[in-house]
């Protein structure tokens, strides 16, 4: 075991006892907190799907959280030194008892807890989710924060606002560094398992192979017909 697994494993024995009893945010609010471990992880996870859909880039300030709706920020600081850091939630986890968040890569480094792996935090919300889930919910380590999109609207803006259809359910297939990848899954969903409206969106240096429908009920039977092919799928609204 080396120094920072050592110091790790430290940690952990230190303040599990303490982190144990800490409340889960179940019903959060603005100003809602919770104290407890926090994690970190990279590489091991970078580049596949979140528990939201978007694809995870360790190198982007980004956590996961057991309870907390995607696209919720919250302001994590290291009560080992002090540093404070806004943070979106854009998966699930961490699984392990007594931790509460589990932060990217990026996110660790800028609050100085990447040599010593656990760090202990607090976390408080500072703005809550916004009403649709628009990806990516990450942003760049040298960025900021997604703006609070809960602002009312007024006036035109409010009439503009309540005219807006839902615009159906995306289901995600595959996601691929290389077109030819893409094309390739694109090509098997249409000839194999028959499907319609199958397109390829490029973001973020990714090839997106993805199926529209307008209903969730049919959004759910095209990913369980995946998912019998052995294809991974996960529905985005």
């Amino acid at each position: 075991m080396n120094g920072t697994q050592s110091l790790a494993a430290l940690l952990a024995v230190l303040f599990a006892a303490g982190c144990a009893s800490t409340k889960a945010l179940e019903t959060p609010r603005r100003g809602t907190a919770q104290e407890g471990l926090a994690s970190w992880y990279g590489a091991q996870f970078h580049g596949r799907a979140t528990a939201s859909g978007e694809i995870y880039d360790m190198n982007r300030i980004s956590a996961a959280h057991k309870q907390l709706p995607f696209g919720t920020v919250v302001e994590v600081e290291n009560q080992d030194n002090g540093r404070k850091l806004r943070v979106p939630i854009n998966d699930r986890g961490p699984f392990i008892k007594g931790r509460i968040i589990d932060l990217s890569l990026g996110a660790a480094r800028q609050l100085d807890m990447f040599g010593a792996g656990l760090a202990r935090v607090r976390i408080r919300v500072v703005q809550m989710a916004p009403e649709g889930r628009n990806l990516p919910i990450s942003y760049p380590a040298n960025g900021r924060p997604p703006k609070d999109s809960r602002a009312k609207a007024t006036g035109k803006t409010a009439a503009k606002a309540g005219k807006v259809k839902q615009s159906g359910f995306t289901i995600q297939a595959g996601a691929f560094r290389k077109r030819s990848g893409a094309a390739d899954l694109a090509r098997r969903l249409r000839r194999d398992l028959r499907l319609d409206k199958v397109r390829i969106r490029k973001e973020q240096g990714w090839y997106r192979v993805q199926i529209d429908r307008r209903r969730q009920k049919a959004a759910d039977l095209v990913r369980q017909k995946l998912e019998k092919a052995g294809i991974a799928a996960i529905v985005l609204r």
